[in-house]
């Protein structure tokens, strides 16, 4: 079985919403056993609407304290042992869940993470990754909205721990990665030393990438993406599997790709439009930003998209897409695998510094 601690609480919306999503998570997977992490009041009532009983894989732990997003969330998430993100992350740790999957704030859920789990040997950061682009052609992007500031050195562990994670999402031995650029002749010298790097590691680093070639649909290859103008790392032949950026970066694409494709959405009478290709990933298609995974961390956090305002659906569909991304990774041992190839990293830095053994 695989036991998913499941953070309700966040930062005090309502969680009925959330729990809608439990009967299909709940039938789809039978290995699930589901440790929701929730205010005591009136979480029961709600499950027995559902028609769910807690049990064997419904059980309940109760949270009292909420977190907020921003600069004020690493100091919530230490100053706050009972907030929910946090008994989360606990349960992990304690060895009484395999994952954690939280609809707090994405700042608090990277920090309870860091804190509670600790970081990979190697790593210097917990960074996010969320898979965008079209729906047969997606890409890992990391990271997703957790630094800034960072060194080529970061860079390189970024592409390490997104391409394991990518191994494991799309079924790939070696996932083809590119560093995300604005145009490939403005390569700024932080860019420049991470290619160096990338270059140096046993790694299918392709080069620098453009946002168009992440998202770029799987036609666009050989004389037809000359002609477009794209670089190589764009199509079937050189399509990529993780783009690598700095968290800032990472965050303006996802905020673009939910702007534009909110805005194409609608017609000029305010109407959906029917007529928008479904390929496109968005920030409202849970398996965007519903399933958005922190990397670099000694232990499986998943953070579920929940905007204030949002449809009931969208919310439990969220959730649902990160218990996906949960369970995929315990079962696909995330873990060992990043764990292993930030080994890789260590080694060269060993090298760098004239170390051996």
């Amino acid at each position: 079985m695989t036991r998913i601690a499941v953070d309700l609480l966040g930062e005090g919306l309502p969680v009925g919403p959330l729990l809608e999503a439990l009967p299909a998570a709940l039938d789809a997977d039978p290995r699930l056993v589901l440790i929701l992490v929730s205010p005591a009041e009136g979480v029961r009532e709600e499950l027995a609407r559902l028609g769910i009983a807690p049990g064997e894989r419904v059980l309940l732990r109760p949270a009292t304290r909420t977190v907020t997003g921003g600069p004020a969330a690493l100091r919530d998430v230490r100053a706050r042992r009972d907030a929910g993100v946090r008994v989360a992350a606990r349960l992990v740790r304690e060895g009484h869940a395999d994952a954690m999957v939280s609809v707090a704030p994405v700042e608090s859920v990277v920090a309870s993470a860091q804190f509670t789990h600790g970081l990979l040997p190697g790593a210097t950061r917990a960074v996010l990754a969320a898979v965008i682009g079209r729906r047969d052609a997606g890409v890992v992007l990391c990271d997703a909205g957790s630094t800034v500031g960072v060194t080529a050195d970061e860079l390189a562990q970024f592409a390490l721990l997104a391409s394991g994670y990518a191994a494991l999402r799309f079924a790939v031995n070696a996932p083809r990665i590119g560093l995300l650029v604005s145009r490939e002749a403005l390569l700024d010298p932080l860019r420049r030393i991470a290619d160096e790097l990338l270059r140096s590691l046993e790694l299918n680093y392709v080069g620098p990438c453009t946002v168009e070639d992440v998202l770029a649909g799987p036609e666009a290859t050989g004389q037809a993406g000359a002609a477009t103008g794209r670089s190589p790392a764009a199509g079937p032949s050189r399509r990529l599997e993780v783009a690598v950026t700095d968290g800032y970066t990472g965050d303006v694409v996802l905020s673009t790709i939910r702007g534009v494709s909110s805005w194409e959405r609608r017609d000029t009478a305010g109407r959906m439009n029917a007529g928008l290709d479904p390929a496109w990933g968005t920030l409202e298609d849970p398996d965007v930003r519903g399933g958005t995974i922190v990397l670099g961390v000694d232990g499986v956090a998943v953070h579920a998209e929940r905007t204030r305002g949002g449809s009931v659906d969208a919310g439990a569909g969220g959730l649902l897409a990160a218990l996906k991304v949960a369970s995929s990774a315990v079962r696909g041992d995330l873990i060992p695998r990043t764990r292993a190839a930030m080994a890789t990293l260590v080694a060269r830095r060993r090298a760098l510094a004239g170390l051996v053994g």
